[in-house]
């Protein structure tokens, strides 16, 4: 099997969410749902690799592994890294007791800490942290996933001085617009006492019909803008999960409720202000976010190639995106492939490539007037096998802001494309911060660059 140059994939066995980001001591740390034992969904654990330059990746032995009667003896599911005020880190996740021992609440916040700085070896508590659903209306069936936010703080992955609130994802399942985002705080350095504030986003206020939230990541961003991204689904029983299923951003605030009611006066929740699709692709999905030590707000995402016809026999499926730097302009998520993956770019190619390739970038430009989705892109392999790159996705809005209380789209403007390819793995990059990935693991190498329309390209090699 080809593994990709690029994007981090398991040596064996089955990858799903990015877990746990965090970097320490210079190294990053990317944990991963994984099924080790087949490419198939399963039990979850905790994969690990670590890299110094978000190129090149090094997997480690299992981070975390089910508990026999404990409380993740179903699975350790996902969820996010805390730097402790001593310098240690933490992670809480979402343990699953099987089906016939914890009944339909059967899911609870653990949290472990590492050993040391090389966070390979974890000790995790007896208990629970959060062992107990809160009461809705209708009664959750879902709640998992975890993010933390300083409350009063730089965004940052540690305590920001006025404690941390805690995102838990929720919903239930066949009600429309029952997802839910909850809020916990806390003023425990040690993360073990957490006190439910109430929902702190709903399906509505998102704009949503989902019926489940899933995968919170919550962040301030440069200039005080607080993101919110998530991602949804909806469970129809006819339908595959990834075709009622995406990941959003939201910019917003935060307000005080002191309304009482079902919520703590004085708690937070937050209120959109502007909401975007996260990927106008078919396979990215479950983003997380960290705040590299540099400052840089870096994310990683699911590529879900086990919907690819090509993984068929493969021994392992599931891939992690290119590291992808996170801003905020005008309101706006923009995503953009990070400098450690920009710089590998060589010269331009001139005239045909000398040979086939596992990784390039495309630049796709058009004269002024024209538009991009006008013209496309092919890609073809040393066997002839052709992969189109669908650029008319981008010829749609997919940033609204609420005006009075009605989510109004934004129009968006693409000037240049940049495509980066690897291995049949292809991620979009777009002048007006939007992206978009795809995969056709067919497609192992590069022979040949078409295109048409009015647009003009220029190739470069990607050189690890």
């Amino acid at each position: 099997m080809t593994r990709p140059l690029l994007h981090l994939t398991p040596t064996t066995g089955w990858m799903n969410d990015p877990n746990g980001l965090t970097q320490v001591d210079g190294v990053h740390h990317l944990f991963f749902q994984h099924n080790p034992d087949a490419p198939t969904f399963g039990v979850m654990r905790w994969g690990h690799a670590t890299s110094t330059d978000l190129v090149h990746w090094t997997e480690h032995p299992t981070a975390l592994t089910s508990r026999p009667g404990a409380a993740d003896a179903g699975g350790c599911w996902s969820g996010c890294a805390v730097r402790l005020a001593d310098g240690r880190t933490a992670v809480l996740y979402t343990g699953v007791q099987p089906p016939e021992l914890g009944g339909p609440q059967r899911a609870a916040a653990v949290r472990a800490v590492a050993s040391d700085a090389s966070l390979v070896a974890w000790q995790v508590d007896d208990e629970p942290v959060i062992a107990d659903w809160p009461t809705l209306d209708p009664p959750l069936t879902d709640w998992r996933d975890h993010a933390v936010l300083p409350l009063g703080g730089d965004g940052g992955d540690g305590d920001g001085g006025q404690g941390l609130l805690q995102v838990v994802a929720a919903g239930t399942a066949g009600h429309d617009g029952a997802g839910r985002l909850l809020a916990y705080t806390s003023s425990d350095p040690e993360l073990r006492a957490w006190t439910y504030d109430g929902v702190f986003l709903d399906a509505a206020a998102a704009g949503l019909d989902a019926h489940v939230f899933e995968c919170p990541d919550v962040f301030t961003a440069d200039g005080g803008e607080l993101v919110v991204v998530l991602s949804w689904y909806s469970k129809d029983a006819d339908a595959e999960l990834h075709h009622s299923s995406g990941a959003l951003w939201l910019t917003g605030r935060l307000e005080q409720d002191d309304d009482g009611g079902a919520r703590r006066a004085g708690a937070a929740r937050f209120v959109p202000q502007r909401r975007g699709v996260l990927d106008l692709g078919s396979r990215f999905y479950a983003p997380q976010s960290y705040t590299a030590q540099d400052g840089r707000r870096i994310a990683f995402g699911w590529l879900r190639t086990q919907d690819d016809p090509a993984i068929v026999g493969r021994s392992s499926v599931g891939a992690q995106s290119l590291p992808r730097r996170w801003s905020v302009v005008g309101r706006r998520l923009h995503q953009t492939p990070t400098a450690e993956i920009t710089d590998l770019a060589g010269d331009v190619v001139v005239g045909e490539l000398p040979q086939p390739v596992r990784a390039l970038v495309v630049r796709l430009e058009v004269d002024g007037g024209a538009s991009l989705v006008e013209g496309s892109l092919v890609l073809v392999g040393p066997d002839g096998h052709r992969t189109s790159v669908d650029l008319a996705v981008f010829a749609r809005s997919t940033t609204d802001v609420l005006v009075d209380g009605t989510w109004t789209p934004e129009a968006s403007q693409v000037e240049w494309a940049e495509v980066y390819v690897d291995t049949g793995i292809v991620e979009v990059f777009t002048s007006d911060g939007r992206a978009a990935a795809s995969s056709d693991l067919a497609l192992t190498a590069v022979a040949a660059v078409e295109v048409t329309g009015p647009v003009r390209a220029s190739v470069r090699l990607l050189t690890p």
